[in-house]
Order: structure tokens, then C-alpha cells, then sequence
């Protein structure tokens, strides 16, 4: 007898106490429906989108993140042109060190999922300097740039020169096949993406292959001078 009083006083106040909880949780439930129901305000920029394929050039092989020039051309985009063109520039790098022609027909459907507003093909490099015919680089650049033109999506090609390891005459025709591409598939050309740096020994690491951060810097320029000129005017 003397536990049956506070056995029973324990369950009146379980019972106050679960009353308590239902009836938070039903003046609750306004508040979140409220809230759930708000829109939320998301200001919309207006992004230009513009991927770089391309190998450890674009990649930036040797030098920092910040230094290499996808990350350099973004900056002098937004600093010089996002004004006048009313819009944000975003430069996505898809340089992968060692990547080939080859490497940029396989990559290009799934970059092109993204739906970039601009795309520049850097590739060919290593091409040159592995032998690959000069045919089999040509058809490969040609179908990367047929599946942006199949989107849509404007297009520059960047030329590549090599050292005349393999002779002058592959040589010769592998600096070629840029030009005969451009004009067959009528797209802009960037002649030489590493005008002014390639076999320059203050421009490229030690290694004299890959741009050091000044490189990086003059290749950012040569491309930012050249896509000026064709991108899309408002």
C-alpha cells in the first residue's frame, strides 16, 4: 500500500506529459508548413561556362592550382570583360597530365553533359611527341570538334608545335593539321598556344617541357587576346 500512491502519481505524470508533447508538436506544425511553403529567393547569375581539354599544359603540371592559366584566363575575363558582356566567366579545367588525342575523344561526351558555353580544344602535344601519325591525330581532334558542333557549342582550336625529333617533314605536317582542321571545320585558331614560352628557358620549368608560372602567365594572355576575338557578342 504505502508504493500505490507514487506509482500512480508516476503515471499521471507521464501521462501530463505526453499531453504536453502532442499538443508542442500539433502548434508546432503551422509554423513549419509556413516555412516549408516560403519560395526560396535564389538570385540567378548569368555564368558563361568555358572548358579547356587539354593535357598537362592546361592542367598545370608543376606550378600551383592558382598559377596555371585556366585560373589565370578566368581572372583576366572577369576583370576585363564580365562588365561588357554582362555576365560571369568560369573557366573549368580539363587538362589531364599525359592525355592525348585519343584521351580527348573519350572525355569529350561526358564533359559536354555539363553544357558549356564555350569549349577550346589544347590538345595534340603529347600526340607529337609519342609519333602517333599525323592522320590519326587529325581524325581524333576532328571528332571532338564535331560532337561540339553537334551541341552547339562554339569552339577554339589551340595549334601545337614539337621539336623535330621525328623530322622535319612530320613536323612540318603535324604543325599543319591545326590549320587544316580550323578551315575545314570552320573554327577559330589559336596558332600556337605556347607562343612566346615554348623553348623559352626562362618561361618553363627545368624540365623545359611545361610552363613555370611566368609561362603560365604569357599562355593565359595569348588565349585571352585570342578568345576576345570570338566570343559571342551580346
Amino acid at each position: 500500500m504505502t508504493n500505490s500512491l507514487p506509482v500512480a502519481t508516476f503515471h499521471l505524470l507521464m501521462k501530463f506529459l505526453l499531453l504536453t508533447l502532442l499538443f508542442a508538436g500539433c502548434s508546432s506544425e503551422p509554423e513549419q508548413n509556413s516555412v516549408s511553403n516560403t519560395p526560396n529567393k535564389v538570385i540567378q547569375k548569368n555564368v558563361f561556362r568555358i572548358i579547356i581539354l587539354g593535357d598537362s599544359l592546361t592542367e598545370g603540371y608543376g606550378v600551383s592550382e592558382h598559377q596555371a592559366y585556366p585560373t589565370l584566363l578566368e581572372e583576366n575575363l572577369n576583370q576585363k570583360l564580365a562588365h561588357d558582356h554582362n555576365t560571369t566567366f568560369e573557366v573549368i579545367n580539363a587538362g589531364i597530365s599525359g592525355a592525348t588525342t585519343s584521351g580527348g575523344v573519350s572525355r569529350i561526351d561526358w564533359l559536354l553533359k555539363s553544357s558549356p558555353d564555350f569549349l577550346i580544344v589544347a590538345l595534340g602535344g603529347n600526340d607529337g611527341l609519342r609519333g602517333v601519325p599525323v592522320e590519326e591525330t587529325q581524325k581524333n581532334l576532328e571528332r571532338i570538334i564535331e560532337k561540339a558542333k553537334s551541341k552547339g557549342i562554339p569552339t577554339l582550336l589551340a595549334g601545337m608545335k614539337i621539336p623535330p625529333n621525328y623530322g622535319i617533314e612530320y613536323t612540318r605536317k603535324f604543325a599543319q593539321l591545326f590549320q587544316d582542321l580550323a578551315t575545314k571545320n570552320k573554327v577559330p585558331l589559336l596558332p600556337f598556344l605556347l607562343e612566346g614560352v615554348g623553348g623559352n628557358p626562362s618561361m618553363n620549368l627545368p624540365d623545359r617541357i611545361h610552363p613555370n608560372p611566368a609561362g603560365h602567365q604569357k599562355i593565359s594572355e595569348t588565349v585571352f587576346k585570342s578568345l576576345n576575338t570570338h566570343l559571342p557578342k551580346n
